[in-house]
């Protein structure tokens, strides 16, 4: 046999890609402190306001007793510093049903339904973003430790 059926090699590059100048690239470790800050201080609002809606609310989700501007106001603004994402998944936590909607996450268990969740999601809240929808009930599962990541050490 002959080595003309072997496929030709390709030479490899050299040199293709180039780093990025170090003017222009931010490090990324200042980035990443300022998102998780960020992160932190939306689990904190989130937080707030649950804790808000606890106290008006009932267990069928009726309000207990018209709010008055001062709660009125303060759930507007903790409302306002949420992302969309976050304050849909809340929202739709509510018309659920589900009291209370914003649980921690306790050793890879959503503390609301009791159920385990996937690794994935657990590790989305744990290291990535501060705060995770369970698919199981509904509710938004937090990580505690991201509330104390924006105080000054």
């Amino acid at each position: 046999m002959s080595d003309t059926n072997h496929a030709p090699t390709r030479a490899p590059r050299h040199g293709s890609r180039k780093p990025p100048s170090p003017a222009i690239a931010s490090p990324p470790s200042r980035e990443l402190a300022a998102a998780q800050a960020k992160a932190a201080g939306e689990l904190a609002s989130l937080v707030r306001l649950a804790e808000l809606d606890a106290e008006q609310l009932d267990s069928e989700g009726v309000r207990r007793a018209p709010l008055n501007d001062a709660v009125a106001h303060e759930r507007h603004r903790l409302a306002a510093k949420l992302s969309p994402e976050i304050l849909e998944a809340y929202n739709r936590s509510l018309r659920a049903g589900r009291r209370p909607a914003v649980v921690r996450l306790a050793a890879s268990v959503c503390s609301g339904c009791n159920m385990r969740l996937h690794a994935t999601l657990e590790q989305k809240v744990r290291r990535r973003r501060g705060v995770g929808a369970c698919p199981h009930c509904l509710r938004l599962v937090y990580d505690p430790a991201w509330l104390h990541r924006d105080e000054p050490r």
